[in-house]
This record gives structure tokens, C-alpha cells and sequence, in this order.
């Protein structure tokens, strides 16, 4: 299904920003965050981690991934306003050295 602008609809999933270094995988009740992905421009970019002020990856749920994996870039964050575009170098799964908080 598109959207009126001629892209895939997006389904209302909730992508996550953090830093790597010192928040690095995120915990959370009601989301599994399976993966990340850089967004366009990291580490030089303007999208910030959401607890700090270090540059942020984009953290996947499941359904993101998968919606990643099928070529969606573009992921909504918090908020009915954000959004967040990923780069095409790929997903990043598994241990993040520096994620012990």
C-alpha cells in the first residue's frame, strides 16, 4: 500500500535513538530492539541520541528490520512528527562493545 505520495505506507512502529557509545542497547518494556542502523551521514549527523548529546543509531524492532531488510529507509520515532532516514550500509546485530547501561 502507498501513501499519497507515491512511497510505501508505514506502519506504526517506534524506531529508537541512541548513542553507541554510552547508551548503547536499549532496554525496554513494550519494544524488542533487534538491530540498528546508521542514519544518513553518521557519525556527522543530526540525528542525536535521545538521552544525551552524542551522535544516535537508529535501534530496529522486529517488524522494522524486516521493513529495513525490504528496502523501507525511513523509520517513525517518538512522536507523531519524527521521523528518521537510515543509510544503506546494512544492519548492525549483536553485541555493541560499550553497552553495559
Amino acid at each position: 500500500m502507498k501513501d499519497g505520495n507515491g512511497y510505501p505506507q508505514q506502519e506504526a512502529y517506534m524506531a529508537l535513538c541512541r548513542c553507541l557509545e554510552i547508551h548503547g542497547w536499549p532496554k525496554s518494556k513494550s519494544h524488542d530492539y533487534v538491530a540498528y542502523v546508521q542514519p544518513v551521514g553518521y557519525p556527522h549527523t543530526a540525528l542525536i541520541c535521545g538521552l544525551c548529546k552524542s551522535p544516535g543509531v537508529i535501534w530496529l524492532t522486529h517488524k522494522e528490520r524486516d521493513a529495513y531488510e525490504a528496502g523501507q529507509r525511513i523509520f517513525k520515532g517518538a512522536g507523531s512528527t519524527i521521523r528518521m532516514k537510515a543509510d544503506d550500509d546494512g544492519l548492525h546485530e549483536g553485541c555493541v562493545c560499550g553497552c553495559m547501561t
